[in-house]
């Protein structure tokens, strides 16, 4: 069992990456991120969701930003980093 629980997180953060990248240069609202997400079939909870950007975020694989209109509003987007792991291939 945890092994399908490592393999979901990875296809899950690998969705997000490929969601950033679709959008790049742009950053996206962590709301559209999850509309993009539950759309790809993924069952999830906002906190499983700020857990996977934070570990990104951790992994330098994207930036998470504030709005400067609203402190609330978090927008993510892909790094180079993030790019380049994408192709990579190592999934």
């Amino acid at each position: 069992m945890e092994e399908k629980k490592i393999y979901d997180d990875l296809l899950f953060r690998r969705a997000i990456l490929i969601q950033l990248e679709a959008a790049s240069p742009a950053a996206l609202p962590v709301e559209t991120v999850s509309l993009g997400m539950k759309l790809a079939g993924f069952e999830f909870d906002m906190r499983e969701l700020e857990k996977a950007l934070d570990y990104l975020a951790q992994k330098n694989y994207i930036s998470v930003s504030r709005s400067e209109i609203s402190a609330a509003h978090l927008r993510a987007k892909l790094t180079a980093e993030g790019r380049d792991y994408l192709e990579s291939e190592t999934f």
